[in-house]
């Protein structure tokens, strides 16, 4: 936990380039995590109330099952670039973050995690605000500037997340990749950065406007507000690195396996938005209605 005695007060000048630079760093590091936990994404923030059905790679993933499993590779023209990056990464994540990210959680209690986290996503609420605005979604929307004023304040700035246990008013996470996808931008070519691991071009593009949508960016104080997206980038990272020595233990070529969860993920996602779209006024009514059980036959 990073501690600040720096004076905050609130200006609309953009930050200097120093400042950016390390501003797309700390958010890059944030999106990469999102990029790589699509499945975990979908499960907080369903599309619909119809469970897609999982493919072989994601029930590997989670059972931590070998990866002999038959299913089509998707494209991949940049692997002689992506390949190498991977192995990068992959030595980092192993032998340096995930150890460091197991000390984090052994010293640090979960509950005091869990108020850093909502920390945190308070500050990224706003962009949910947004980017819902942008999707069409109002009401999700509203739902976010609500968040965002109950836990600045009941919830001493977002420390605790005072309008889900208090309102029942739940968090409903989305990207600028979202709002991108819901327009029928498509995900590019899968790509793998360095440190950040699998994504797209689509999710690396929406990285300049959660940039400058990114409230820390309206406060003056360059050095807090750096720390503090640093310490957001690193911090949401933490329950990914504990678990991938783990999740690849067994796994046989661990490229192949991290990119083809990884574009399933994607492609699922999307077959999910398409379904959404084309449902019917009726089928949308039927699955927001609690089935009723029918009644007996008398006989």
């Amino acid at each position: 936990m990073i501690k600040t005695n720096h004076h905050v007060s609130f200006n609309f000048s953009l930050p200097n380039k120093n400042f950016l630079q390390y501003a797309l760093i700390s958010v890059m590091l944030t999106l990469g995590v999102g990029c790589s936990t699509t499945n975990d994404n979908l499960a907080d923030n369903p599309i619909s109330n119809e469970q897609p059905v999982k493919g072989p790679y994601e029930i590997a993933a989670e059972q931590n099952l070998p990866s002999v499993v038959s299913y089509q590779e998707p494209e991949d023209s940049l692997r002689f670039i992506n390949e190498p990056i991977f192995k990068f990464n992959d030595t980092v994540y192993r032998y340096v973050l995930s150890p460091l990210a197991t000390g984090y959680q052994k010293v640090v209690p979960e509950p005091i995690d869990n108020s850093i986290s909502n920390f945190f996503y308070n500050l990224r609420e706003p962009l949910y605000a947004v980017n819902h605005l942008l999707q069409g979604e109002l009401k999700e929307s509203g739902k976010s500037i609500v968040r965002v004023l109950i836990n600045s304040t009941v919830g001493l700035l977002g420390l605790f997340d005072a309008a889900n246990s208090m309102m029942d008013v739940e968090r409903n996470k989305t990207t600028f990749g979202d709002t991108l996808a819901t327009y029928g931008v498509g995900y590019g070519t899968y790509i793998v950065l360095p440190l950040l691991g699998p994504s797209d071009l689509r999710d690396t593009a929406s990285l300049t406007f959660n940039y400058f949508a990114h409230p820390l960016n309206f406060i003056n104080d360059e050095d807090a507000a750096s720390q503090l997206l640093i310490a957001d980038g690193i911090q949401a990272q933490i329950p990914i690195l504990v678990k991938y020595p783990d999740v690849l233990a067994d796994v046989e070529n661990s490229y192949e396996f991290v990119r083809n969860l990884y574009m399933q993920n994607i492609l699922r996602d999307g077959q999910a938005r398409r379904n959404e779209i084309f449902k019917t006024e009726k089928q949308k009514q039927a699955i927001s209605k609690p089935v009723k059980a029918n009644d007996p036959v008398v006989e």
